[in-house]
């Protein structure tokens, strides 16, 4: 049968028509993480089953399911990015002790093409994070972090990037945390300042925009998307600029909404994982975040309009969402990938897989009052030292230990900063005014041990303390009392300001390390059986005795003059 020319014609120009509408299309897709802490290594998912653990791939199963995604992405003309926002390295044996190397070497090999410093990056000062990016086939870039000296970016990082991706000029810049310069100890981060990220990261975008003539902006913000979506939301609703402005930082919400002209932003520090990317109503920026500590690769896929160089959509990879588990079972590790990190375990936890002791119930952390890891480094610490009160900041104690043998691995998780314990006098109404401070507002407390305190959350703040023990005594305004905690609080850090009032003449710098307090205490007090005793009781009708608290009313707070 001969075949009308007409019809022909139709079926040329329709296959013409649909072959320009698919170059007209192309997805972009960006592979994201944040906050892995030196977990490149398999490790066991407790989160998902204490008891028994399914295996995580880590690095090399990431590596793995890129490797087979860029294939096909190649073959139908798409394009990857893979990004990440922070904190690297620190908090595994492999990361903390080869100083971060092994971390950007696996990142090489991964094929990384940007970072953001975290603040953990700064753990073992500005020079060690150079030489890490020095060391780095990828940029690292931050708008925020200025050098004191020449009032510009410091010199190691850039200010953005602009990436050539199908045709679409895309540009790249991120921001760190503010809150470095009070969770990092002063000679580490000596010379630098972390200006507010709202408006830097706003003069990098237009820059992006007005100058690079960028199409696209992709940031990378060490900062949070909040712990809970709808009551972060209602708060950004009831925040003005002039509001944001004024308190000088800013979570990954907020940046979304009160920085223009971003189209895609990758939040961190917080660990808390979005399946689904929360997308603000009003600038439309796609806001994405992964869990912490090496668990998830997030995965987000762009539809890019070629013509108008625009996003018309966005698809995960899998029904869940954008975060895929690095189940080992079902993404193999890449076996090039596990023979390095093989390599790197072999030589930085030698040693460490020495069994020192056993626990019968498991040692786990809460986010107030108090828990049994709590007391178990709090009093590790005060019997070392033989100091009458001690505590600790709960971000200090990175992780949880299940019933069983405890090994020296084990103690480096919970306590991998190597934080060093001092000790300095304080009067008991110093010490009051500190605890009080620590259960403000909806304040947890801290980790303590040798005393009791019982407070009132519905009194005001400054004075919601109803009772307070050291030893079996009360606590006693004028008294002065050893007090042990750890160089990190010392400074100033994590809220304790107060701290900085004591001479540094009158501080005691031990030397000795916290994790080695504990590796002690626990070869000493093996098997350990912890249970939560009391110290801190949030008690709603309590009251405090009159004569007690008249002496603190009296008292003119000393600390460190005896």
């Amino acid at each position: 049968m001969k075949i009308p020319l007409i019809v022909i014609m139709i079926i040329a120009i329709s296959t013409l028509l649909l072959a320009d509408e698919s170059n007209q299309t192309f997805n972009l897709n960006i592979f994201f993480t944040n906050d892995v802490h030196g977990n490149i290594i398999e490790q066991e998912a407790e989160f998902l089953n204490p008891e028994f653990p399914p295996q995580l791939g880590g690095g090399a199963s990431a590596v793995a399911i890129m490797k087979e995604a860029i294939k096909n992405i190649k073959k139908k003309g798409d394009a990857s990015l893979l990004i990440d926002s922070g904190d690297i390295f620190q908090g595994t044996l492999v990361g903390t002790l080869s100083k971060g190397k092994a971390i950007v070497e696996y990142m090489n090999m991964a094929g990384y093409d940007a970072c953001v410093p975290g603040n953990h990056e700064f753990d073992l000062g500005a020079d060690n994070l150079k030489n890490l990016i020095e060391m780095s086939e990828f940029p690292w870039i931050s708008c925020n972090i200025i050098d004191k000296e020449t009032g510009e970016i410091w010199d190691p990082l850039k200010k953005y990037i602009v990436r050539e991706i199908n045709g679409i000029r895309v540009g790249i810049t991120g921001s760190t945390t503010v809150g470095t310069e009070e969770m990092s100890f002063p000679e580490n981060i000596k010379g630098l300042h972390f200006i507010p990220e709202i408006p830097a990261m706003q003069e990098a975008v237009n820059a992006l925009r007005e100058v690079e003539k960028v199409e696209l902006v992709i940031a990378l913000v060490h900062t949070g998307l909040p712990y809970d979506e709808e009551e972060g939301y209602r708060e950004l609703q009831q925040t003005t600029y002039q509001q944001m402005l004024d308190k000088g930082y800013a979570n990954a919400m907020e940046i979304a909404r009160y920085v223009k002209g971003i189209d895609v932003l990758l939040g961190g520090h917080l660990h808390r994982g979005y399946q689904e990317p929360w997308v603000d109503p009003l600038t439309h920026t796609i806001c994405v975040q992964n869990y912490g500590n090496g668990g998830n690769l997030g995965w987000l896929i762009l539809n890019i309009h070629r013509p108008t160089s625009s996003i018309t959509g966005f698809d995960f990879p899998a029904d869940e969402g954008t975060l895929l588990l690095l189940a080992e079972d079902e993404f193999w590790p890449d076996s090039a990938i596990a023979s390095y990190i093989r390599g790197q375990q072999e030589e930085y936890e030698k040693g460490f897989r020495e069994v020192i002791g056993v626990t019968r119930s498991s040692l786990t952390r809460s986010g107030i009052g108090e828990a049994p890891m709590y007391i178990l480094v709090t009093d590790a610490m005060r019997q070392r030292v033989k100091a009458d009160f001690s505590f600790t900041n709960f971000g200090g104690v990175r992780a949880d230990i299940k019933a069983g043998p405890i090994t020296r691995e084990d103690i480096f998780k919970v306590l991998p900063f190597g934080n060093q314990i001092v000790e300095f006098n304080a009067s008991g109404d110093f010490i009051k005014r500190m605890m009080e401070e620590k259960i403000r507002g909806s304040r947890g407390g801290l980790a303590i041990s040798g005393a009791r305190i019982q407070y009132n959350p519905n009194l005001p703040d400054g004075n919601r303390i109803t009772a307070f023990s050291i030893g079996e005594e009360p606590l006693q305004a004028d008294k002065m009392y050893r007090v042990a905690t750890t160089d990190y609080l010392i400074e100033g850090n994590s809220g304790m300001e107060m701290l900085t009032e004591i001479p540094r003449e009158k501080v005691a710098f031990t030397g000795i390390l916290l994790r080695d307090a504990v590796i002690s205490y626990v070869q000493e007090h093996s098997p350990l059986d912890i249970e939560v005793e009391g110290r801190w009781d949030k008690n709603k009708d309590s009251s405090a005795d009159e004569k007690w608290i008249k002496q603190f009313k009296e008292a003119g707070s000393t600390a460190s003059n005896k």
